[in-house]
């Protein structure tokens, strides 16, 4: 066995009786060490620890055995430490070793006890810090997002909520209590989605090594015999769940493969062709520790949020291009989300719907009129026509042409006319919006190019969420409103084409959010960093970060030009 280990089974059982050590001496030693040896912005935190203790061990001696046992635990827990950071271990368990064998003089004992001690408290703060906070440096993450503007022109926003370190007097009543496992259980983020992550952390560092799979320029799929690249499918395709743990591995391509290959390309977003090419080749081919870093990543992104949302929410998670609608926790509705495209993210913020609006009109924003409308109307005179677009100044309607707003195009001055796109079925909302008020002028709403929704990746708006099923939506938030509003009524509403606004009696809460790991329906599901947010979390952690962010020249999505027009 390891010196480590045997340190490690020392920690467990050593009682840590002082002997004839008075607890005085310890006492005066604690007042001492606090002083010497702690820095930092946890020296507030364990000195107001100490005090209310009278400058007592909070770890040492027999009476907190069971404490002591419990945080050692909980260092070495990936539930509460998912990236197995040192927090002194090897400090403490020299410690240890060295009371244990007796090799510290009795005249240094008490000075020994007490740093041990405090070097046991000061781990326990710093995994509370670790589980509220984490080690990512949010402040740099928002300063390389701002960056995003001027290098890339990409105005990328994302509302974070940092945390402050929790409330002082519950963290000194579960050490007095000794309740260390319930109350670093109850600073868990997200604990669902944070437990089910770390779960997929522990399968994927205990997952023996991918075997690699040679690239092909024919597909392999269904029907393919005597191919020796099938059986390292099939083996590859097995340690992650998606083939059968008892289905032969052999040379031979058959339809239990092509099942799994189906879950696969499913879980990844890829092409759902049942065939392996080498996009999906490519994929396989990612090491396991490239999954480990992106679950730790996602793990890492929890810190910025709640413990739960609310009992009924919407949420939309951009790189899956999904909207799940929650209530008591249990899923209760899912479709597809076109997101805005990576050169116009849409921004992460929570926000809460407050009403809806059947045949809605579109005012294109004063940033749309100058990025997109301004070149249109150069190349299409007639588009503001066609797409049944009328412009404004002040109440009064007028012909706009693209000679009178063309000075405004690089321009910081708002163009002095409103361009609004009427109701029907050419209006790029579609026929409902659901409104949550905010400074981004970004909303969910229904489409009128629902081909985009059949694409792989969704990555077609300016900014708003077009929904899949703008009205099964519609029908779930009616049961919020205090009309009645039978089918009838709203089919009348919907064929006289005049823009209705229904209000929520209670709002509905709305978090968009940004996770590529997550598990469902029992799998784990990795999707692309569109945005690239992974990307510049992790060169952003704390001791060993990456002062600045480079989008690189080749990305695995690239921005590919827009059909000529307007989108929202």
């Amino acid at each position: 066995m390891k010196l480590k280990k045997l340190l490690w089974v020392g920690l467990f059982i050593h009682t840590l009786a002082y002997g004839q050590i008075s607890l005085g001496e310890i006492q005066s030693h604690l007042k001492t060490t606090i002083q010497t040896h702690i820095k930092g912005q946890n020296k507030e935190i364990i000195e107001a620890l100490y005090a209310r203790s009278g400058n007592q061990p909070l770890w040492l001696g027999d009476k907190n055995e069971k404490k002591r046992n419990a945080l050692i635990r909980a260092l070495k827990n990936p539930l509460f430490n998912y990236k197995d950071k040192p927090f002194d271990q090897p400090s403490i368990a020299r410690l240890y070793y060295m009371l244990d064998n007796n090799t510290v003089s009795p005249a240094q004992k008490a000075q020994v006890y007490a740093r041990l001690d405090l070097m046991l408290t000061n781990s326990f703060v710093r995994l509370v810090r670790f589980i509220v906070q984490g080690d990512v440096d949010w402040n740099l993450v928002q300063k390389k997002l701002a960056a995003l503007k001027e290098s890339d022109d990409i105005h990328a926003v994302w509302e974070m909520q940092i945390k402050p370190f929790p409330e002082e007097n519950k963290l000194i009543a579960a050490v007095q209590s000794g309740n260390i496992y319930g109350y670093l259980s109850s600073l868990i983020p997200m604990e669902r989605r944070y437990r089910r992550l770390v779960r997929l952390l522990k399968d994927y560092r205990t997952m023996e090594k991918f075997p690699k799979i040679p690239y092909t320029n024919e597909p392999r799929k269904m029907g393919n015999r005597r191919n020796k690249s099938i059986e390292e499918i099939k083996k590859r395709l097995q340690i992650t769940g998606d083939y059968p743990k008892n289905a032969p591995i052999n040379t031979t391509f058959d339809k239990t493969l092509q099942q799994a290959v189906i879950s696969y390309q499913k879980r990844y977003n890829l092409k759902v062709s049942g065939e392996v090419d080498k996009v999906m080749t490519y994929y396989l081919n990612q090491p396991v520790k490239t999954h480990i870093q992106s679950i730790i990543t996602n793990l890492d992104k929890t810190k910025l949020y709640p413990k739960t949302f609310e009992n009924e929410y919407v949420e939309v998670n951009i790189p899956d291009f999904q909207l799940r609608y929650y209530k008591n926790q249990r899923l209760m509705m899912k479709m597809g989300a076109v997101v805005g495209r990576i050169d116009r993210p849409t921004p992460l913020f929570d926000d809460k719907i407050e009403y809806m609006v059947l045949n809605p009109t579109w005012t294109i924003t004063d940033n749309l009129v100058k990025r997109d409308l301004i070149p249109v109307l150069r190349e299409n005179p007639s588009y503001l026509i066609d797409n049944n677009i009328k412009a404004y100044s002040g109440r009064q309607e007028v012909d706009v042409t693209y000679e009178m707003i063309a000075p405004y195009k690089n321009s910081t001055v708002r163009v002095p006319y409103r361009f609004v796109q009427q109701p029907g079925p050419s209006n790029a909302l579609g026929r409902v919006k659901f409104m949550f008020p905010n400074k981004y002028s970004v909303y969910l709403h229904d489409t009128d190019n629902k081909s985009l929704l059949s694409r792989r990746y969704k990555i077609y708006s300016s900014g708003c969420m077009r929904v899949q099923k703008p009205f099964e939506l519609m029908n779930t938030l009616l049961a919020h409103t205090r009309g009645r509003y039978t089918q009838e009524k709203i089919d009348e509403i919907l064929e006289s084409n005049e823009p209705t606004t229904i209000m929520l009696s209670s709002h509905i809460p709305v978090h968009i959010i940004y996770f590529t790991v997550f598990e469902e329906d029992g799998k784990a599901h990795f999707k692309n960093d569109i945005y690239l947010y992974d990307q510049i979390i992790s060169e952003s952690i704390i001791g060993r970060s990456k002062e600045t962010f480079t989008v690189p020249q080749k990305r695995v999505i690239s921005i590919k030009k827009q059909s000529r027009g307007v989108s929202n």
